[in-house]
C-alpha cells in the first residue's frame, strides 16, 4: 500500500476573514492557533510537510509559523474563491505526490484519528476521492487523487469543485463520523464562542495578541 507521505497536505488559509474580523489562521485554540493545531495534527499523523495557501495576512501568519517546515504560497486575490487557492496549490505540487489532502484552516478541531483514518481509507480503497461525512454533510479534510488534478485546474473559478464531486461519486469513499468538527466552519465571533467556548476578544487578550477592531 502507498505510504501516507504520498499524500500532499494542503491547508487553505488565504481568506480575508471579513466576518471574523481577525485572520482565522491565527485565532487562539488553547496553546495553539487554528493553523498550528492543524500543522501539529498533520505532523503527528505522519503526513508530508504541507503546502499552505495564504492571502493578505501572509506576513503576520508567516511570522507565527517560521519554525514549521512548510511550503508557503500567496494567493494574490483570495476574493476569487477557494478554488483559486486549490489551483495554486495543485500547480506547485511535486509529481511524486499521488494525491492531495485539502483542509480549510477554519476547521481545526478534526482529530488525529479521523485524519489518519480518512487517509488510510483513501489508500486502501483505491478511490479517487475520500472525505468524512457527519450526518448528511460532506466534511474535511478531503483527499483527491492526482488523476483529478487537471479537472480542478480546468474548472472555472465561479463554478467551484462541486461538479467534480458529482462526476466521481462512483469512485468516492466516505467515512461516517460523529465529529462535527469535520463539517463545522468557524467563520464568525459567535461561532468561535459556540465551538471554542470563549469570547473572541478575551481569547485574543489572553494570547497577548491585539484584539480585533
Amino acid at each position: 500500500m502507498p505510504l501516507l507521505t504520498s499524500i500532499a497536505p494542503i491547508i487553505l488559509a488565504a481568506g480575508d476573514s471579513a466576518r471574523m474580523g481577525y485572520p482565522k489562521a491565527l485565532l487562539p485554540l488553547g496553546r495553539d492557533t487554528f493553523l498550528t493545531r492543524i500543522l501539529g495534527t498533520m505532523a503527528r499523523v505522519g503526513l508530508a510537510s504541507p503546502t499552505i495557501i495564504l492571502g493578505r495576512a501572509a506576513l503576520a501568519i508567516q511570522a507565527e509559523i517560521c519554525n514549521w517546515h512548510t511550503n508557503i504560497l500567496i494567493n494574490p486575490d483570495p476574493s476569487r474563491g477557494q478554488l483559486s487557492s486549490i489551483q495554486l496549490a495543485l500547480s506547485s505540487l511535486h509529481p511524486d505526490f499521488s494525491s492531495a489532502m485539502i483542509w480549510p484552516v477554519d476547521q481545526p478541531l478534526v482529530s488525529e484519528k479521523l485524519v489518519y483514518d480518512i487517509a488510510q481509507l483513501f489508500l486502501a480503497t483505491g478511490a479517487l476521492i475520500a472525505f468524512p461525512t457527519c450526518g448528511d454533510k460532506r466534511g474535511h479534510p478531503a483527499v483527491f487523487h492526482r488523476l483529478l488534478f487537471h479537472e480542478f485546474m480546468d474548472t472555472p473559478l465561479e463554478e467551484g469543485p462541486q461538479n467534480i464531486l458529482l462526476r466521481h461519486q462512483h469512485a468516492t469513499a466516505t467515512l461516517a463520523t460523529d465529529e462535527s468538527a469535520t463539517v463545522a466552519d468557524i467563520d464568525t465571533p459567535s461561532e468561535y464562542r459556540a465551538i471554542i467556548g470563549e469570547e473572541l476578544n478575551s481569547a485574543l487578550a489572553r494570547s497577548k495578541v491585539p484584539p480585533r477592531d
